[in-house]
């Protein structure tokens, strides 16, 4: 019920081990301790967490089944998902969903003998009502099915079924399945004690979440790094909102990236509101430079842009301690929020409209919207701290389940999936040694 294998925690061996009976005492609680560890914490982790305080809290209660069911994690996302995995296992079992065959795109003016095999495709997956497979044509209860196919599935949302969208109906439900349980894994590596208060970016999902005393109060589209640039995942805690940031350009862009550009244009820097500093610290003037003689392996300057309506941070940065210099931040490149996929950054996170996550994450400290704007009005560089900051996660969530239960998969774009089922199927390091 958890993605996990019986197998890892010697259910078939039991009786085996049974006629042994110091041996099974001592087997016994080596398979119970590798699935609390496991339940609690993720089979796959690689940290190692307070093994003891398990041991303890299994052998002080009345009930091992009971002190079990406490380490499970109990939110509201993990539940939900284990409900989705139950539900994709009968359809498995009734025989899963049928495969639509190779062709041109399907749409609203299409006469494809495929609309039939699309029709009990959707049907399957609960997208479109079972009363509807019948029709012959594509309607607009079908297109409308399409359409929230896409949506779960982060595409195109064009009520067209093209190659991506083809793609994706042909995924087997096995493979679903096995996407399911590899993000229960993903899920019991975050606290399970999370607070109230939170806030969560899902990488492969492209958005950003603000929950404030439990219940969702904002979501956003995000764009999240390349797969040569990945987004690191991590737990923090947002801590201030800085209004008109100025930029510290990143070595590897001022060197690989802007250094070629202002060779070709003398005007590049000034026009973009870059300031330049030596080793020292010292600002220069960029005018009194040779740049064709800078070579990328030894860029000697710092740049920095200045706040203002060009500056590649936009008007607002939201700070949160990481060694790796991430933040959350606005962006020039609004247009980009409109493609379905996002990881187009450096690493960093841009946000759409984050003029109203400061609104949110700033109005228990009395802030108002017109507070908000009067501080980005102003053009000065200024920073606000949380008075209490709030944890943020980012997370790699390829399924998920929201909390009107519907359920959404998303495209593996940093190929993750693979080796993390690998591992979670591997048999366990404490099975391994018993069975040495």
């Amino acid at each position: 019920e958890h993605g996990l294998r019986p197998d890892d925690y010697g259910i078939g061996a039991i009786e085996e081990w049974s006629r042994w009976h110091a041996g099974f005492d001592i087997w016994l609680s080596d398979r119970v301790l590798a699935l609390a560890f496991d339940l609690r914490y993720g089979k796959t982790r690689r940290d190692q967490p307070d093994e003891m305080a398990l041991i303890e809290k299994i052998a002080k209660a009345d009930s091992v089944a009971d002190a079990m069911a406490t380490l499970v994690h109990s939110t509201g996302r993990y539940q939900r998902l284990r409900r989705a995995l139950r539900q994709h296992r009968r359809l498995a079992e009734s025989g899963g969903w049928p495969a639509i065959p190779d062709g041109p795109t399907i749409g609203p003016d299409s006469d494809d003998p495929r609309i039939a095999v699309l029709r009990k495709r959707l049907a399957a997956s609960g997208d479109m009502a079972v009363f509807d497979v019948a029709i012959p044509a594509y309607d607009l209860a079908l297109e409308a099915a399409v359409r929230r196919f896409q949506k779960r599935h982060g595409l195109d949302i064009d009520g067209l079924v093209g190659k991506k969208t083809l793609r994706a109906l042909n995924v087997p439900v096995e493979q679903r399945i096995d996407q399911i349980r590899i993000n229960l894994e993903r899920q019991r590596w975050i606290d399970a004690s999370a607070t109230a208060d939170y806030i969560l970016v899902n990488v492969p999902a492209f958005r950003a979440y603000v929950y404030l005393d439990g219940q969702l109060r904002w979501t956003t589209r995000v764009i999240v790094g390349e797969p040569e640039d990945k987004t690191p995942l991590f737990q923090s805690e947002l801590n201030s909102v800085i209004f008109n940031p100025t930029w510290s350009v990143p070595y590897s862009i001022a060197s690989e990236e802007m250094l070629p550009k202002i060779q070709r244009d003398p005007d590049y820097l000034r026009r973009g509101n870059y300031l330049v500093f030596d080793r020292s610290g010292t600002e220069i003037d960029p005018g009194s430079v040779d740049w064709s003689v800078i070579r990328q392996n030894t860029f000697p300057y710092t740049i920095r842009q200045q706040a203002g309506p060009g500056n590649e941070l936009g008007q607002i940065k939201f700070l949160f301690p990481n060694p790796y210099s991430v933040c959350m931040h606005d962006t020039q490149g609004k247009a980009l929020f409109d493609r379905a996929r996002r990881s187009l950054s450096h690493g960093c996170i841009r946000v759409d409209e984050p003029q109203y996550m400061a609104e949110v994450m700033l109005a228990r400290q009395g802030w108002t919207s017109a507070d908000v704007h009067g501080r980005l009005r102003s053009g000065e560089t200024s920073a606000v701290a949380l008075e209490t900051p709030v944890p943020i996660a980012l997370v790699y969530w390829t399924a998920d389940v929201d909390d009107e239960g519907t359920l959404y998969f998303y495209e593996d774009i940093y190929d993750r999936d693979t080796p993390l089922r690998a591992a979670l199927d591997a048999v366990s390091v404490s099975e391994r040694i018993v069975t040495e």
